[in-house]
């Protein structure tokens, strides 16, 4: 294809994807020296205009007359009013009509939803135009910005490469995904967001790389490693990043969610509270505490902020659940009077069903609350 002559221009409401012009050149820098995009993709560190401008007449036109890769500019309105280069997107031929996506926002426009209107343009065009019959996502382990646009665009999520990606010499691991010409282009699962939840004494919020050494220290605990005896021994700050990585991820998966409790206050992590399984409308709810938050009542007020969470309906961004439970081993007098002080119920034992720090085998309690008997 000629450059420019051949590249469409494609448009939903404020969104445009063009051919990119030497006019581009400042936001283009703007860009690719910003932290997150340093971060997520393979920019050159220290980023100049004579590099953007070699991007603009050299490597795009490349990509088009051999067919290589089709790289559109977006154009949108930015915050200030002012419409102007918003990010690149491409696709690289994968031969055997395949292809992949790539794409990154200029920062005034991330959160807008820009990058996924321009994405959908985009896969209009490969489908129809193209002829492709499968476009494959990549992005680095931890772009959760990146998965969302996968995500909202329909794409199946395959799961982890090891050691997949070549950023700068190092080579982290990849998430791909993928998504065929007949695909629906609707989200293939759930995302769970975590919100923000908050008490008198304590707040539920996500779980931070900050907080790794409370839950080292947490869960390196004599108590903790009694009751939860599947906990690594000795705990260590990988356990812990890697705790918090799973635990992200799996919500966007739409697996399970779990927040750090946090002293309301200082911030200071007290424990964790999560909603670990759900099914067809019914959900465990499970937690521990830092050694130094115990009796304090905090744990209690972060399972009453989850139950209303749990309990509230979807539209009001609650999880619209209509029955809730407890396990606790039998000897674990504190986690079932949390379970108690919530309003749950005793309603049975699973026997010899939980291994012990000692290796000994305990009976195991449940207790549940259902929609229709909870008082907020």
């Amino acid at each position: 294809m000629d450059f420019p002559a051949d590249v469409p221009t494609l448009t939903q409401g404020d969104v445009t994807l063009r051919a990119h012009d030497i006019d581009d050149v400042v936001a283009i820098v703007e860009q690719c020296t910003d932290p997150v995009s340093i971060t997520w993709t393979t920019v050159p560190l220290g980023y100049t205009a004579d590099q953007a401008r070699g991007f603009v007449t050299e490597a795009v036109p490349r990509g088009w007359r051999d067919d290589s890769e089709w790289t559109f500019a977006i154009e949108a309105t930015h915050p200030s009013g002012q419409r102007r280069f918003s990010g690149s997107l491409s696709l690289r031929s994968e031969g055997s009509r395949r292809a992949e996506i790539a794409f990154g926002a200029h920062p005034a426009v991330r959160g807008h939803g820009v990058m996924t209107t321009a994405v959908g343009l985009l896969l209009d065009w490969a489908f129809s135009t193209l002829d492709l019959e499968t476009v494959v996502w990549l992005a680095a382990r931890g772009n959760f910005g990146s998965r969302r646009v996968a995500w909202k665009s329909g794409f199946t999520f395959g799961g982890v490469l090891p050691k997949w990606l070549d950023h700068r010499d190092e080579y982290p691991d990849a998430w791909i995904g993928t998504l065929h010409r007949d695909d629906a282009r609707t989200p293939t699962h759930l995302w769970y967001d975590v919100p923000v939840l908050t008490g008198q004494r304590v707040v539920l919020r996500p779980q931070r790389a900050s907080d790794a050494d409370r839950i080292v220290a947490g869960c390196n605990d004599a108590t903790t490693a009694y009751w939860l005896s599947f906990l690594p021994a000795p705990y260590t700050e990988q356990d812990a990043a890697t705790y918090v990585q799973q635990g992200a991820e799996a919500a966007a998966a739409g697996q399970y969610i779990q927040w750090a409790v946090a002293d309301a206050e200082t911030d200071r992590l007290l424990g964790v509270v999560g909603v670990p399984r759900m099914l067809r409308g019914s959900a465990e709810i499970g937690y521990w505490a830092h050694p130094d938050a115990r009796r304090r009542g905090a744990t209690t007020e972060a399972v009453a902020l989850l139950v209303g969470h749990a309990f509230a309906p979807a539209g009001e961004g609650g999880l619209d659940l209509h029955r809730l439970f407890i396990k606790a081993a039998e000897g674990n007098v504190g986690s079932q009077q949390v379970a108690v002080r919530n309003g749950f119920v005793r309603t049975g034992t699973e026997r010899r069903s939980e291994r012990l720090g000692d290796g000994t085998w305990s009976d195991v309690a449940l207790f549940d609350l259902v929609r229709d008997e909870w008082k907020a």
